[in-house]
């Protein structure tokens, strides 16, 4: 029975609208799978939020001061089945492509996770924007755990909310529990998923990122912001992460196989993260902090919204009315035609099957 495999986690904190509004639209599309949600809201929300938990929906309360990582690691132990996917209140998961992970992965004993394409949306009066897309990499599917590493870093691309083996999730949160700083959190997550295990990346729509923005301040989930920010801080951490990440490789041979035996692994990690860092550095973004330290008069640096707000579709994009004739889904001709073309390939059968499962979800 699915409900005996596969556990749901919905970790929320003060979204009492969207939590609710992503529990009515599992039970609209009949979802079998158990449901856990991860609470740490304050006050009236949690309290809100409590009273819609019923129905085969578990409740689990966590103290709003809990570090992030450890209350996402309390839920995982909390879950009985094999496997556990995390899914973000604000986002939309869609249960055809979470049946086809649960399905990759009951026949792929190597890997630990299966997800597939993240694309953001917005909503607009009655259009349903999908606008950009957020992952798409192939699958990491090295036999070697350090090159399955490298690949993570060199093209990186979070896939925390995959379908995962829930003994290999627990491990790899664990980690990300001991460590400082929000992204230093996520890669040790992400390190010690891919070393446990590979990760395939189907050809479907897993989910859609949704429109609020993070709870959690720039500098502490974006390398560059912490970065300018303070660089000597960022650079300690690292370094702290760096030093648990190689204990954690040590303990277990099976992470150094393959690996020569005159390549240092401190060294090996370095590189392997500089790949992804330096892919991130904007040196722009480090003028325009440097000029502001001099005393220029500059306005502070932010980062770009998720969502861009609504606009009338172009020429080039996809427009589709629902089936239940209140609602307009707008395909962008950035997703349509996103590179490289031959990694992201979003069929019309896929685009159609994700509408069907979208009307279910409302935010009202």
């Amino acid at each position: 029975m699915p409900g005996d495999l596969l556990t749901l986690v919905i970790p929320t904190r003060n979204r009492p609208r969207h939590c609710l509004a992503l529990l009515r639209y599992f039970r609209t599309q009949g979802v079998r799978y158990p449901i856990l949600v991860a609470d740490s809201s304050i006050g009236k929300a949690a309290e809100a939020i409590r009273r819609q938990c019923n129905g085969g929906v578990d409740y689990k309360f966590y103290d709003p001061d809990l570090d992030v990582a450890q209350k996402y690691l309390r839920a995982a132990e909390a879950v009985t089945t094999p496997y556990v996917a995390m899914l973000p209140d604000d986002d939309i998961a869609f249960p055809h492509a979470i049946d086809a992970s649960l399905d990759y992965l009951q026949g792929h004993s190597d890997h630990v996770a299966a997800h597939g394409y993240t694309l953001y949306f917005g909503l607009h009066e009655n259009d349903v924007d999908v606008h950009n897309v957020f992952s798409f990499v192939p699958t990491i599917g090295a036999a070697r755990p350090l090159y399955r590493h490298y690949d993570l870093m060199r093209r990186y691309q979070p896939f925390m909310w995959a379908v995962f083996r829930t003994d290999a999730f627990a491990v790899a949160m664990a980690g990300a529990a001991a460590v400082h700083g929000v992204v230093f959190k996520e890669l040790t997550f992400m390190s010690r998923a891919v070393l446990a295990g590979k990760v395939a990346r189907l050809p479907i729509v897993y989910s859609m990122r949704g429109m609020e923005e993070s709870l959690t301040p720039a500098n502490e989930y974006d390398p560059r912001m912490w970065f300018l920010d303070g660089p000597e801080s960022f650079f300690h951490a690292y370094l702290t992460y760096r030093n648990l990440l190689a204990e954690f490789i040590l303990a277990d041979p099976r992470f150094l196989d393959g690996l020569p035996g005159d390549s240092p692994l401190d060294h090996v990690l370095d590189l392997n993260h500089a790949a992804f860092f330096g892919r991130v550095v904007d040196a722009g973004m480090i003028n325009h902090k440097a000029e502001l330290l001099l005393g220029a008069p500059l306005p502070p640096i932010t980062l770009p919204r998720q969502w861009p707000g609504g606009r009338a579709p172009g020429p080039d994009d996809l427009v589709s009315a629902s089936r239940l004739g209140n609602r307009r889904y707008v395909w962008r001709r950035s997703v349509l035609e996103a590179e490289p073309r031959d990694e992201i390939a979003i069929t019309p059968q896929e685009i159609a099957a994700v509408e069907q499962e979208f009307d279910a979800y409302r935010l009202e």
